[in-house]
């Protein structure tokens, strides 16, 4: 693609672009940003960066489909004309730096053979075996992830692009061995969004479509609890912060609702959980008006402690959930977090309160 198609494209979306030699700069149109200079966007490849959001270099895709807020495949590569962006990962140029592609490491189904359906430590935490198969996941007992219960993750083309593993052997005598380790660009997973079952089908996708809401969780664990009591809009945010990529997904979808419902670290000096929410909170206020953005932690420390009833109650709460309420206990959490310097003040933006 040239850098007048790719201009045509932009002009096309209602980006004003000015010229800045290898790039143009613009608004960030996409979130409704006014300053003129937020995003650069290189004209050899598309590639484009939010720089008042601090976000990674990502694909003209990406912003494409944040801008239309869709994610349909269809509506995307009518305006592209068929132009394939899946060849190429990234490609960004610097000031005399020769631009690089940088093709994203893939691994092939195969390598999940080796995995051992050894589900006991997750049976005996309330996630049935079908569960476990659906999410194709199993022991390894070689390699860099050894003695790790491993989920593979898969990228919009089908493809394993990396792997998340729990330490199923942690002990006194190794007790500074994580209790996850992720292989592959973490912050670009969008999890188990692109996962198929055994007809082909996309649950997960599809629930989230139907429901227009998404849940997010900070580990695989609260997932599977979640999942296997039929809550299938669940995206896992692997930590307490939503990566650009997962932000800029989640606008594409055209949702009524995020839920984030990260860990409730209530028994601790410092509720990291709720601090982690709230940070994301404050992110994707950039991308979602405050009434489609819900704070809404498990009962328990975490999904993986909660018993049935307790299920329950949460999901019959979120159901009823006062959205009005709960902004303006959002509001002064984060005011109190931005006096004990757990929020970090730049984050704030009073007009969203306002």
């Amino acid at each position: 693609m040239t850098s007048e198609k790719i201009k045509d494209v932009l002009q096309k979306l209602g980006y004003k672009l000015t010229d800045f030699g290898n790039h143009w700069r613009t608004n960030a149109l996409y979130r409704g940003g006014k300053n003129l200079t937020a995003l650069q966007i290189y004209k050899n490849s598309g590639v484009w960066v939010d720089y008042v959001n601090n976000s990674q270099h990502l694909p003209l895709k990406s912003l494409i489909e944040a801008t239309l807020q869709t994610n349909d495949s269809a509506e995307v590569n009518k305006l592209l004309e068929g132009y394939d962006f899946d060849s190429i990962s990234s490609q960004i140029e610097a000031p005399n730096i020769k631009p690089r592609i940088e093709m994203e490491k893939t691994y092939p189904d195969s390598i999940l053979e080796k995995l051992l359906p050894h589900y006991k430590f997750y049976n005996d935490r309330g996630v049935g075996d079908h569960t476990l198969r659906f999410f194709k996941c199993g022991l390894a007992t070689q390699g860099s992830m050894y003695q790790r219960f491993v989920f593979p993750i898969y990228n919009s083309s089908g493809q394993i692009h990396g792997f998340s593993g729990r330490d199923m052997i942690k002990n006194s005598s190794n007790k500074d061995r994580p209790k996850w380790k992720h292989t592959g660009k973490k912050s670009t997973w969008i999890y188990p969004y692109y996962l198929t079952d055994g007809a082909g089908n996309f649950p997960t996708q599809e629930e989230i479509k139907r429901k227009q809401e998404v849940i997010l969780v900070e580990s695989i664990g609260d997932l599977l609890r979640l999942h296997d009591r039929g809550f299938k809009n669940v995206l896992c945010v692997f930590g307490t912060s939503v990566s650009n990529s997962l932000a800029c997904h989640l606008m594409a979808l055209g949702l009524k609702r995020v839920v984030l419902s990260l860990n409730n670290d209530h028994d601790k000096e410092k509720n990291r959980g709720e601090i982690g929410s709230l940070k994301s909170y404050l992110k994707l206020l950039s991308f979602f008006d405050k009434d489609k953005l819900i704070v809404h932690p498990p009962i328990s420390s975490d999904f993986g402690e909660m018993k049935d009833e307790e299920f329950k109650t949460w999901n019959n709460q979120l159901k009823d959930f006062d959205v009005d309420s709960g902004n303006k206990k959002n509001h002064q959490k984060i005011l109190q977090f931005i006096d004990s310097k757990d929020i970090a003040s730049s984050s704030y933006k009073k007009k969203y309160f306002s």
